[in-house]
């Protein structure tokens, strides 16, 4: 499938949790002009406290410089869990851009705000430890939503999302999102753009609030989402877990990719019969060294 622009956000690499694989088929079977990865690319907490990289996370990346050489333009956003990456904000490696914050301008002219959007999040600005917590807090909700969709799985059940009932049945979580996402079209209203699209949340939405569009791309932890944008400038959210392809087997420790096959967008994230990226050249890497945009 070819889109205009895809937006992935929070991939959170080098968490057990991280659906790389999925990720991988996504980007294999759809091209596009543009590509947001905006924010929590690596997970640089839990990198910190428990070193975790796989082979699969060197193709990933290879992937998405390979698709910067060719005709799309990627633009790599940092996050909390990657701010690490604040420090070389400006600076181009290979030809991904490296930004905290960008203005994507639609097919349609409307100007769009696209950032994480940790930045207006209370919690992360005035307490780092409690983000923290809450952090490790999730982690445990998604091992207990593994276990519980490899049950559900041998019951005939399709994948279900323990974290995302947890926030709807949780009144202060519901009005924490409401929140965020209100902080989010006022700084779209300060920079008087027509919406904004960000990830930080984990919870994919296309809304209108007050006459700004807020987009959130959703996460690749949990429900394998991202927005993207067709040639005539329309918005959607393609939910990866909607596939069977996207079946359990992702590996020991993972999260459990659900398997739902009634989805408009197997097509979309079918699995590819082209060489594997593991198969390509190490060496795409090779020459890649920061510098100033």
């Amino acid at each position: 499938m070819n889109y205009r622009a895809i937006w992935i956000s929070d991939v959170h690499l080098g968490s057990k949790h991280s659906q790389v694989d999925a990720l991988l088929r996504f980007l294999r079977e759809n091209e596009s002009d543009f590509i947001y990865i905006v924010g929590d690319f690596f997970d640089g907490w839990e990198l910190k406290r428990n070193w975790r990289w796989l082979n699969t996370y060197n193709t990933l990346v290879q992937k998405i410089l390979r698709k910067g050489r060719k005709h799309t333009k990627v633009t790599l956003l940092y996050g909390n869990h990657d701010e690490f990456l604040k420090d070389f904000a400006g600076m181009q490696f290979g030809r991904v851009r490296l930004l905290e914050r960008t203005i994507h301008v639609g097919a349609d002219g409307k100007r769009y705000l696209v950032l994480h959007g940790h930045q207006f999040d209370g919690l992360t600005r005035f307490n780092r430890i409690l983000e923290r917590v809450g952090s490790r807090l999730y982690d445990v909700v998604l091992n207990l939503n593994l276990y519980a969709n490899r049950i559900g799985r041998r019951l005939g059940f399709n994948y279900w999302s323990l974290s995302a009932y947890l926030k709807m049945k949780a009144k202060s979580a519901v009005q924490y999102i409401g929140e965020y996402e209100n902080a989010m079209a006022q700084m779209a209203r300060k920079h008087k753009v027509d919406g904004i699209i960000c990830g930080h949340i984990h919870r994919a939405e296309i809304k209108n609030i007050r006459s700004i569009a807020y987009m959130n791309c959703g996460d690749w932890v949990e429900s394998c989402s991202a927005l993207v944008e067709d040639m005539e400038g329309n918005f959607k959210i393609v939910h990866c877990h909607e596939n069977t392809i996207y079946g359990a087997g992702g590996g020991e420790g993972t999260h459990d990719a659900g398997c739902i096959p009634e989805s408009d967008t197997i097509a979309q994230c079918a699995p590819s019969r082209r060489r594997s990226d593991r198969e390509e050249s190490i060496s795409e890497l090779a020459g890649v060294f920061p510098r100033r945009v």
